[in-house]
């Protein structure tokens, strides 16, 4: 990567009225994984990091809720032919043989539209890749999109482009929620609560046998959590057995671990452990 090249991230339709909170979690994301940034600045809907490692740093930031996109893209003046040669010139270097791309410009233009760029750009890449065979696709059949996007000063070439996990930043609710976690259903709860906004207290409750794996799961839902220090509470239940009289015992006795510990803290919601889709109408359950 070249000293033009930003870390930039899209923030998601839900983060767009909080991209303060996005920012502050972004600032503490990328402290808690050592990654120094030289500065973060506003361009307009969008969040531009000047990073030491854009690589890692985008790879850190991916990590929290709230990002629609995130990409590591060159910036240049927001001007037809600067945009239009410096996407033919990403976009070359970025292809290999035979393979067939898709330009795709979008966001605010001035004097022309999104789409004469995209043309322009293309009959730019045609030309300068002749001789490696590649060719124009479709927006549905491609083999790699060379992404624009337009601010009123700024364009910004995309390099590398990931999609975000959604949802709205961490905390934005400014309510806590109480989540436990003793298998794969509690642990996407978990994550869900995170994603909608709520700061998460997390309790595990174990066995000997599904330690090991329930420690996993907590290193997967810890780092979207965007704190430095975290206080795990740890309950064993003793269960044996994985039949499914056994599992309503387990599911029985994390209830009554939950409420015992919201109500011993003062926690007004705890999530409980629903299928993903159900998020869409609700997230926890309110004490």
């Amino acid at each position: 990567m070249n000293e033009n090249a930003f870390v930039v991230v899209f923030p998601s339709v839900f983060a767009k009225n909080k991209k303060t909170l996005l920012i502050n979690n972004i600032k503490k994301i990328l402290k808690i994984n050592n990654q120094k940034i030289s500065q973060i600045t506003r361009d307009d809907d969008l969040v531009v990091i000047d990073a030491n490692d854009p690589v890692f740093a985008s790879s850190a930031i991916n990590l929290l809720f709230g990002v629609d996109k995130i990409a590591i893209a060159r910036r240049v003046e927001n001007k037809f032919d600067v945009m239009v040669s410096t996407i033919a010139k990403i976009g070359a270097s970025l292809l290999l043989q035979g393979e067939q791309f898709y330009v795709k410009v979008e966001g605010h233009s001035s004097g022309y539209l999104p789409k004469d760029a995209e043309v322009a750009a293309t009959s730019a890449l045609i030309e300068k890749t002749t001789q490696m065979n590649s060719k124009p696709g479709t927006e549905e059949k491609h083999d790699k999109l060379i992404y624009c996007f337009l601010t009123k000063k700024n364009a910004y070439v995309s390099i590398f482009m990931d999609d975000g996990h959604g949802g709205i930043p961490y905390n934005s609710q400014g309510d806590k929620a109480l989540c436990c976690v003793y298998d794969e259903l509690s642990a996407i709860s978990c994550l869900e609560s995170i994603k909608q906004g709520f700061d998460v207290k997390i309790i595990v409750c174990y066995d000997d046998s599904n330690l090991h794996d329930l420690v996993k799961m907590i290193n997967r839902i810890l780092p979207r959590t965007v704190q430095t220090d975290v206080t795990l509470d740890f309950f064993k239940i003793p269960i044996k057995q994985r039949d499914a009289k056994s599992v309503q015992m387990a599911i029985k006795i994390t209830t009554q671990i939950l409420c015992g510990v919201a109500k011993l803290e003062k926690i007004k919601r705890v999530s409980l452990p629903l299928s993903p889709s159900r998020f869409h109408c609700g997230l926890s359950t309110k004490m």
